[in-house]
């Protein structure tokens, strides 16, 4: 009983009280706060008093037409706001039901595809939030609590998982204009002047597209590796070199003249990036409306 008694010691004031004390702090005045608040003045009176009884200080100076907030009642009004605030978040999110799904999402897709899109989802599905993390490295734990959704790059073949194409990727060099010459044509006698951006360190990308034009050994020049594909477009649009570049990636350096591409040849590489997530129908019912909104934005890829 003792211990029960204590905890009573520290009753918080009645919530009505703060609310009432914040809407007169925000109108100066007892009796627009009654209208406010639908009370009488004298109600309102009553609880400020209220209110100063239980924390035995002064809250507010009356005079004739209005009242004005005391030193105490400034340093509880920030307070009593934060708490306002807080409980009517909360509220709202309880009218309104917010499901919350864990993406995983490789960096480059991340910051490139999905965040410029960010925003439509949102309009699409308000009551849908997104926990982002980009730790591409480590693996998915589907289990409850952990990754809802994969977004990774890969040939598609994953078994067991449900597995949704999104973007198939198609390569081809960029680079910043500061490399382009007077009187120099691109080349592959160009290339091989330059550094070579890459995003893996087995150079794959860059493998296949010099095979496609008819090129069987590596290039004589330099090379750097970057642990993402965002590092060596960002690398490239700086004029340290030249990248070998994904067309989905980079609409936006290519508009804007920040990267161009020195060669027509576009090749696809057979890989791409897809959204995947345990082939299990309580967990295709948790992710259908995010699932929906990835295909329509990206379209209809031929991964």
């Amino acid at each position: 009983m003792e211990k029960l008694a204590n905890r009573f010691d520290h009753r918080l004031p009645p919530l009505q009280t703060l609310q009432t004390f914040y809407v007169v702090a925000a109108t100066s005045s007892f009796t627009a706060a009654a209208a406010e608040l639908c009370l009488s003045p004298s109600a309102v009176s009553r609880q400020i008093k209220q209110l100063e009884h239980h924390l035995n200080c002064s809250l507010f100076e009356r005079h004739t037409r209005k009242v004005v907030i005391t030193e105490a009642g400034m340093r509880l009004l920030p307070i009593i706001e934060s708490m306002i605030t807080s409980l009517r978040n909360s509220f709202e999110a309880t009218k309104h039901k917010i499901r919350t799904l864990n993406v995983r999402i490789t960096p480059t897709f991340a910051r490139r595809w999905f965040l410029p899109r960010f925003p439509d989802l949102q309009k699409c599905h308000p009551d849908l939030a997104i926990n982002i993390d980009t730790a591409w490295f480590s693996q998915p734990n589907f289990s409850l609590g952990g990754v809802d959704v994969l977004i990774t790059y890969g040939n598609g073949n994953w078994p067991g998982m449900e597995v949704v194409p999104l973007l198939v990727e198609q390569l081809t060099p960029m680079c910043s204009p500061k490399l382009r010459h007077e009187g120099q044509p691109f080349s592959i006698e160009w290339l091989e002047q330059q550094v070579l951006l890459h995003s893996n360190p087995r150079h794959f990308d860059w493998t296949l597209w010099l095979h496609a034009e008819g090129v069987y050994s590596p290039l004589a020049g330099k090379n750097q590796v970057f642990d993402t594909l965002d590092f060596a477009l960002s690398a490239a649009t700086y004029g340290y070199g030249v990248v070998m570049g994904d067309i989905n990636f980079t609409g936006e350096e290519l508009g804007n003249g920040s990267l161009i591409r020195p060669f027509d040849r576009v090749i696809e590489s057979g890989n791409g990036y897809y959204a995947i997530f345990p082939d299990r129908p309580e967990h295709t019912a948790r992710v259908t409306d995010f699932i929906t909104w990835l295909r329509q934005s990206a379209g209809n890829p031929k991964v």
